[in-house]
């Protein structure tokens, strides 16, 4: 038998999505857990949408789960997704993350997120945190992405403080904005950005900018949670920036909401690349406009989604292993390098969807 987790298996920023969809659909009040799904994009009884309504209800966000009959918002969910500032949006998130017990602890411990080498940390979190050995890949993983996510650094001592004095050292401890996913950003003051940059070359002033459209959620069970945050990190980015990309994409929001600013970087980014692993909707959707647009765009998707007729046959689809191992990792990542220079060197031939269309109509 399994051992039962400590911890919620989605990390916080994808837990977000439930209150989102709340707080979105529902204009916040307390919604039937079909309907969250539905607003999620994910099947009702998928292990995707337990895994992510569970985390929401570990992190102190919501109540109820993908097995009660309604989801709603708690009172920190409300003030995460309904924040009076920035400041207080700030804090509930930290909460949230603080709300689960093991990350508090083993980030107490430690006195931030730097954690040691692998030999030393393991035999700590099985003696001193109890975590098998089978599960501290998964932890590990997951605590190092919420500490990102939060801004925390290798020094943060807030959580051993209490009161007043601990709320005003956690604040100063964050960032001034939260930051996306795998990103660094710098924005003004209360200021949340509709994109975000996950990578750049080393002379990145005058770099070309690669717009990444992909999945923000796993939709089908055969692909594990934080597998699109893993393609993102491990494949598109590091190829992206070694091609001489600043490679940006839009911030994780919590609904599949197409905003204008973000319509406006997929239509004037130099290039675009595109996922279409699952086949998502929204993504297919901004690959037809970027498309219309007669613009450069790298097509990728992970080996075993099906072909899109139109689509596959005119244009190069380079596929990656899902498996996402170190091997097939390295393997992959040049060439999807290969691929991202290989269309841009290529951008003034005239093979884009449209020219070839156009081409085939004379």
């Amino acid at each position: 038998m399994a051992s039962q987790r400590q911890y919620p298996r989605r990390t916080l920023e994808n837990a977000l999505r439930v209150p989102e969809a709340l707080k979105t659909h529902n204009a916040g009040n307390p919604w039937s857990s079909a309907e969250v799904a539905k607003a999620l994009g994910v099947g009702p009884q998928s292990g995707n949408f337990w895994y992510v309504t569970a985390a929401s209800r570990d992190y102190g966000l919501t109540t109820g789960t993908r097995d009660t009959q309604e989801i709603a918002l708690t009172a920190l969910g409300r003030s995460a997704v309904y924040p009076s500032s920035p400041d207080e949006e700030r804090q509930a998130r930290l909460q949230a993350f603080l709300n689960v017990d093991l990350f508090k602890r083993v980030l107490e411990y430690y006195g931030g997120n730097n954690l040691p080498e692998s030999q030393f940390l393991s035999n700590t979190l099985a003696t001193t945190f109890s975590i098998p050995k089978e599960q501290q890949d998964e932890f590990i993983d997951l605590f190092k992405k919420n500490c990102r996510y939060l801004g925390i650094g290798e020094t943060f001592d807030a959580v051993r403080r209490t009161g007043a004095e601990g709320r005003r050292h956690a604040r100063d401890a964050l960032p001034p904005a939260l930051p996306g996913s795998l990103a660094s950003v710098t924005v003004g003051e209360g200021d949340v950005p509709d994109t975000v940059t996950l990578g750049a070359p080393d002379e990145a002033e005058n770099a070309p900018v690669c717009f990444v459209i992909m999945p923000f959620v796993e939709r089908h069970d055969s692909h594990s949670t934080g597998f699109f945050d893993e393609v993102l990190e491990q494949l598109i980015t590091p190829a992206g920036t070694a091609a001489g990309f600043r490679v940006a994409t839009a911030r994780r929001q919590g609904t599949d909401l197409i905003q204008s600013t973000i319509v406006n970087e997929l239509l004037d980014a130099d290039l675009v690349l595109c996922d279409l692993t699952e086949h998502n909707p929204n993504v297919l959707f901004e690959l037809g406009l970027r498309i219309r647009e007669e613009k450069p765009v790298v097509l990728i998707k992970a080996r075993g989604t099906g072909p899109i007729f139109d689509v596959d046959h005119m244009l190069r689809v380079v596929e990656y292993s899902p498996n996402l191992w170190p091997s097939t990792v390295a393997e992959d990542q040049p060439r999807i390098e290969q691929h991202i220079r290989g269309t841009w060197e290529d951008r003034e031939s005239g093979r884009t969807f449209m020219g070839i269309l156009r081409r085939q109509a004379l």
